[in-house]
C-alpha cells in the first residue's frame, strides 16, 4: 500500500474517499455533487460563498438570497490542521503548491452539498 492510501478525506454526504488536496485556492467536487475547499477559519464565510458560486447559477443564487429556504447542507471540519500535520510528518512536502498559505492560521475543510 502506498502512502497516498492513508491521505484521503471522506465525503460526509456519501462516504467516498477522496485524495487530500493541498491546493487551497481550488474547489474540489465529489461524485455525489458535494464540493469542498480547504480554507483558514477566518475565511469560512467567503469559502462557502466561493463554493456556492460553483454549485448554483447567478439566477439561482439571487433567488436563494431573497427567499428563506434550505437549499444546501454545509459541513465544516475545524480540526483539519491535524490532517495537514499528518501529511507533513510523512516527509511528503507539497508546500510549494501553496500560494496563500499562512502557517499561523488554523485550517478548516468546508463541504457544501446542494439539496435536490
Amino acid at each position: 500500500m502506498g502512502l497516498n492510501t492513508y491521505h484521503v478525506i471522506i465525503c460526509p454526504f456519501c462516504q467516498t474517499s477522496l485524495p487530500l488536496s493541498f491546493d487551497f485556492d481550488a474547489i474540489h467536487r465529489c461524485d455525489c455533487g458535494a464540493c469542498y475547499k480547504v480554507c483558514s477559519q477566518r475565511m469560512l464565510e467567503k469559502s462557502v460563498q466561493d463554493i456556492a458560486w460553483e454549485l448554483w447559477t447567478e439566477e439561482e443564487l439571487d433567488f436563494i438570497q431573497r427567499v428563506p429556504v434550505d437549499v444546501c447542507n454545509i459541513v465544516v471540519e475545524k480540526e483539519f490542521d491535524r490532517l495537514i500535520n499528518l501529511k507533513q510528518s510523512t516527509g511528503l512536502s507539497e508546500m510549494g503548491r501553496f500560494c496563500k498559505y499562512d502557517s499561523t492560521e488554523k485550517l478548516s475543510l468546508v463541504w457544501v452539498k446542494r439539496l435536490v
